[in-house]
């Protein structure tokens, strides 16, 4: 059995009437890993780099082959019209950092980074809103730089934005069935072989 530690937001961790995809990942892998995870919403990049030793509490580290790992809905998210609360810049160097600590944290496993998904803006709230041209770029930069760093890459985005509203619990998450297919992209990006 391989060892498998999941990292991410609410995409991932769920929300109200969205299961996210990280329950279907573990049920998908039941043959083949251990999925752990923290059991709660991993936010912004700041939270994550703030919060990731006590998240690895529960098991050795060094057992871990797979890291799959997303920050970005956070961070590009608007409140009140003011600017993104992450600041592109700002959003890059926590995830730099993020990758070094997991490197650390880590030794033997590959590490995965997955984008951010789309959004459906039309159903927004103004004051709580998000832009997919900010997540595509925040996306386009943060898969160049981890890839320079030596990041796998899962581009989670145009799986995401390929699913209809049918498969959407809001503007931001997924119903089982939306969660479900994530899963399969992340199962896939993950590559634990039967």
């Amino acid at each position: 059995m391989k060892n498998v530690f999941l990292i991410g937001d609410s995409i991932r961790f769920g929300a109200p009437n969205s299961p996210g995809y990280g329950v279907y990942v573990s049920e998908m892998l039941k043959e083949r890993a251990t999925v752990y995870a923290p059991d709660e919403n991993c936010r912004f990049a700041q939270y994550t780099l703030r919060q990731i030793y006590n998240w690895v509490t529960a098991f050795d580290p060094a057992s871990i082959d797979v890291v799959h790992w997303n920050n970005g809905l956070w961070d590009v998210l608007r409140l009140h019209g003011d600017e993104p609360l992450s600041p592109l810049p700002v959003y890059l160097s926590f995830l730099s950092r993020i990758y070094k600590k997991l490197r650390l944290l880590f030794p033997k496993a590959r590490i995965v980074f997955a984008t951010s998904t789309a959004v459906v803006e039309e159903w927004a709230n103004p004051n709580f809103m998000r832009y997919n041209k900010e997540i595509e770029e925040y996306n386009a930069a943060a898969k160049a730089l981890l890839s320079t760093l030596g990041a796998e890459i899962n581009d989670l985005y145009p799986v995401s934005a390929a699913l209809g509203a049918e498969m959407r619990s809001d503007w931001v998450h997924y119903n089982e069935e939306g969660s479900r297919i994530l899963a399969e992209a992340v199962v896939k990006a993950i590559g634990i072989e039967d």
